[in-house]
Parts: C-alpha cells; sequence; structure tokens
C-alpha cells in the first residue's frame, strides 16, 4: 500500500476551502462593504394601497352613526321609482383590514389592497433638515427590491407617491427643500406616503402603503326583476363636485384644490339595444369633501319611458374613499285579480308518477290552466318549490320551444338552464362555492326561487335564486329560447305544464300586473 503524503493533503484542502469560502461570501462583499464604510441600505416594501372605510357604530339611543349606505327613493313617473344607494366600495376580500377606531363615533378603518403591477412610483428622501437627498423611481413587481443607499445613523424623510400610471410619475416642484416641496396639478389618481425612519449600518427595511388622495365612484344602473323592457339611452351623466386638478405638499400632505368646482362626465359603455343592468367606468373626484354630492342624467330612457333632468342629491364623499352608487328601477304594480295558485306535489311510481291515484308515464304532461284577467303590465309567475322542469303556454303559444330543465342527466328533457354569469344549477357559484339542485332548495313569496316575468309586449324573461330564499339572478336558456308570447290587455289563457320524471312537484303562483302610483 502506498500512503498518500499528508503535507499534500492539508494543501489541496487548504485550496478546496479558500475556494468555497470565496464562493459562498462573494454575494455578501458589497453589503459588507456598505456597512464597512458606513453606509445603510435601504430596501422599500410596497405593502399596497390604504382607503379609509367609514363603518357605522349604534347611537346610545339606538340609531345609527355614521352609515356606510346613504339610501333614497327618488319617483321616476308617477308609478316608477329608483333606489339611490352609496356604499363604501370594500375590498376586505381582496386584501386586509387594517385598523378601526373604537368608542360610539363612527368607526374609520382602513382596507388594503395590492398596487397594480407594473404601476410607476416614486420614493424621494430629504435629511433631518428637509434637504433633498436622493430619488428613485420603482416599477411595481419588476424592481421593488432595488434598494437605497444612505449614510448610516441618521435620520431621513421617505415621501413615496404614484398617479397610478404604468407610464410616468409627476416631477416634483421645489425639490430641493422639503418645505416648499410639492406635486403640481394633479389631475390623475393621487397617491402619497410620508415616514421619517432613522437608518442603521447594513441592511434597513422601508414598508411603504399609499393612500388615494382623490375619491372614486362607480356608478351601476339596475332593474328590479318585476321590471320589463331595458335600459336602452343615458344622455350626459354626471356626477358633482370636482375640481380640475390639485396640488400636495410633500411635507405634510396637505392638498390644495385648484380652479372652481363643476361637474365631470360619467362614462358608461354602449347600450347596443338595451341592458338590464350596466356599470360606468370609476369617476374620479378631487374635492375635499363632498356633503352634497349630485348625480344626474340630462336624460334616461327605460323601459320605453323616458325622463329628463332626473338625479340623486346629498351624497357625502370623503376624499381618498372608493364607493359604489347602485340606483336600482323598479315600475311600481299590483296583482290583478284572477290569478290562481299552484300547488301539487306528485311521488314516483315505477317508470312515472302517481297523479291524484292515477298513474301517469315519464314523458307526460301534468298541467294546470287559469285564466288571468287584461293587465297593462303583463304577467308574473313565482315558483318557491320545483323538481326539476316546466313550462308555460300563453294564449296558445309556449313560453319556450322546449322543456325548461333544470337537473342534468334527465333523458326525457336534457338540462338547457344556467344563470347568465355562468354559475349552474348543482355545480360551480362563480361567485363562489356551489349550488345545490333546484329541487333542494325552497323559495319564499318574497324571494322566489324562480320568477317568470313576461311584459306587455310579451318578451319573457327568467330568474333564479342561487340559495334558498336568496336573490335573484338572471336565467338563460342553454338549448332552446324563449318565445315572444301574445299577451292581451282583455284576458288571458296560461297552461303551467311540466314533464312527468319520477317525482313532479311544482309549488307557485302567477298573475297579471297593472301599473300603480308609486307610494315613496
Amino acid at each position: 500500500m502506498i500512503l498518500k503524503s499528508p503535507t499534500k493533503i492539508s494543501w489541496k484542502a487548504l485550496v478546496l476551502s479558500a475556494l468555497v469560502c470565496g464562493s459562498l461570501y462573494s454575494c455578501k462583499e458589497s453589503k459588507d462593504s456598505v456597512a464597512a464604510s458606513g453606509k445603510a441600505s435601504v430596501s422599500i416594501h410596497l405593502l399596497g394601497v390604504e382607503n379609509p372605510v367609514v363603518t357605522s357604530k349604534k347611537a346610545s339611543n339606538g340609531g345609527s352613526i355614521g352609515s356606510t349606505a346613504q339610501t333614497q327613493v327618488i319617483p321616476l313617473t308617477s308609478s316608477s321609482s329608483f333606489e339611490a344607494t352609496l356604499t363604501s366600495k370594500s375590498s376586505v376580500a381582496n386584501g386586509n383590514l387594517l385598523r378601526a377606531s373604537s368608542g360610539n363615533r363612527a368607526a374609520v378603518s382602513e382596507e388594503r389592497t395590492p398596487l397594480a403591477a407594473n404601476v410607476k412610483y416614486k420614493i424621494v428622501v430629504y435629511n433631518a433638515d428637509g434637504e433633498y437627498v436622493t430619488e428613485k423611481i420603482y416599477t411595481n413587481s419588476v424592481d421593488n427590491n432595488s434598494e437605497i443607499t444612505l449614510d448610516a445613523e441618521k435620520s431621513y424623510t421617505f415621501v413615496a407617491y404614484s398617479v397610478n400610471s404604468t407610464a410616468t410619475v409627476p416631477g416634483v416642484t421645489a425639490q430641493a427643500d422639503l418645505a416648499n416641496a410639492s406635486l403640481d396639478n394633479i389631475s390623475a389618481d393621487l397617491m402619497y406616503f410620508k415616514k421619517d425612519l432613522t437608518v442603521h449600518s447594513g441592511d434597513n427595511n422601508l414598508d411603504v402603503v399609499l393612500k388615494h388622495q382623490y375619491s372614486e365612484v362607480i356608478t351601476n344602473l339596475s332593474m328590479a326583476t318585476e321590471m320589463t323592457g331595458a335600459i336602452t339611452s343615458l344622455v350626459t351623466p354626471t356626477i358633482n363636485p370636482t375640481h380640475p386638478s390639485a396640488s400636495l405638499k410633500l411635507a405634510d400632505g396637505t392638498i390644495s384644490y385648484n380652479g372652481n368646482t363643476a361637474t365631470t362626465a360619467v362614462q358608461f359603455p354602449a347600450l347596443g339595444a338595451g341592458l338590464r343592468t350596466v356599470s360606468s367606468i370609476p369617476t374620479m373626484l378631487i374635492h375635499p369633501g363632498a356633503a352634497n354630492g349630485v348625480f344626474s342624467f340630462g336624460s334616461i330612457t327605460i323601459d320605453g319611458e323616458t325622463r329628463s333632468n332626473v338625479g340623486v342629491a346629498g351624497l357625502q364623499i370623503i376624499p381618498g374613499q372608493r364607493y359604489n352608487l347602485n340606483l336600482n328601477f323598479k315600475t311600481c304594480t299590483e296583482s290583478v285579480t284572477g290569478g290562481a295558485d299552484l300547488n301539487w306535489d306528485y311521488p314516483a311510481s315505477g317508470s312515472g308518477a302517481n297523479v291524484n291515484g292515477t298513474f301517469v308515464p315519464n314523458g307526460n304532461l301534468v298541467t294546470q290552466t287559469l285564466t288571468a284577467p287584461g293587465a297593462d303590465y303583463g304577467f308574473v309567475f313565482d315558483i318557491l318549490q320545483l323538481d326539476n322542469s316546466f313550462n308555460m303556454e300563453v294564449n296558445g303559444i309556449k313560453l319556450s320551444t322546449q322543456e325548461i330543465q333544470f337537473e342534468g342527466g334527465i333523458a326525457i328533457a336534457q338540462k338547457n338552464v344556467r344563470y347568465v354569469d355562468g354559475s349552474v344549477y348543482g355545480g360551480n357559484n362563480v361567485e363562489g362555492g356551489t349550488i345545490q339542485q333546484i329541487y333542494d332548495m325552497v323559495g319564499t313569496a318574497a324571494q322566489p326561487l324562480i320568477r317568470v316575468v313576461i311584459s306587455r309586449t310579451g318578451e319573457v324573461t327568467m330568474y333564479g335564486s342561487k340559495t334558498s330564499g336568496g336573490a335573484l339572478y338572471p336565467l338563460e336558456l342553454t338549448q332552446g329560447s324563449f318565445n315572444t308570447v301574445p299577451w292581451s290587455t282583455t284576458s288571458n289563457t296560461v297552461k303551467i305544464t311540466q314533464v312527468v320524471q319520477g317525482k313532479t312537484m311544482m309549488v307557485g303562483s302567477g298573475s297579471g300586473r297593472k301599473k300603480t302610483a308609486c307610494t315613496l
């Protein structure tokens, strides 16, 4: 056996050790050099964007203080109105609730949402004497981890700002002196942050949370399920007050508003042939706080009627807050006598159902006919329980070209109904979770399981709830189509039909509807 020299082993090990150590510590060399030279490295951590949200507190007399919802009912015509509700646009589902005040006053909480990817923001640094030191522009999600090098063991003021743009950030006026530095004539979505920080040798972190300085309102228009027709025209919708721009002092965030107050246009997408729901793009308001904000239409045409110079006033809008202004339109109606209640529940019997003691094979129809007196606003049919399909005839014309089937896997009539938002019965709910089969849910008189609305012109619309007694959502047919049925203002024969498929059940009621004066 030949033994290796211990001297050679030690020499080779020493070389290898030196190489490994050099590799492991080379990445730290620059930071160690910074620390050794009395420098501090500051990493910027952008945590998101905060919005103030006012929540209600109960007063000692049982009333509500500082409620987030502001609701008014506004007449539109003698037989129609709309409910206007201004609410804080909560972002808790997408962000983190940061803090809230306590006591009997209205609580003001801060909610955080992410800044969109590729939006640019700037960090400007001043020393303890308020003198400009340096600045750096960041692109969110691209170079957030880029560091700023400063002198260690000194205090600095860090100012961050953005106008929510992927293209640019504005420059600072009178930048050299913090006391005079400002962002001037900003008409875009201004966001701001300021913090004093003493930095130490080596690594330091600065958490940045930007705050909106201007308000934003999204206006949502919708029509109640009992209302027929569509929104076909919106002329010059506006909201006020707002200023053309504002300026912000970097030292303390003080805002001065430029120019006179005015209205600003609220922009909606094209209505096409008409829509039953439509939302505006966000409308920005540059104002110190509107206790009497006003939204108005030059004119609106809905369900075939046009009304000019209509709107809602008294909107209380807080600077920096995001809002939804929801306008829900309805026509005031009442039932016309002569409607009928449906209530059948036929148990399964072999390959069919037991209908009042008589065997009816699968694929056959069970029916009930009612006479609906003439009504000037059509017909509403509410179903509280259903297993698991139906159709109707109005004056001899079927509601749908085929059975309206809510359950899959039925050979006699294939499933052909879903929610307009893409949700399905017995399956996925796009709002989260799942939706039960229709026969596992039960509606109420106020919130039926299914609502069928036939307009005075014979147009058919249908709605369904996603939970027992829940809100109604628009439904659509995936196979077949709704017919336009002949609705008479004198007398109508309405036949409710259901294809037998084992257990067959329907509980509901229908009646003609006529316009009546609204009671506000």
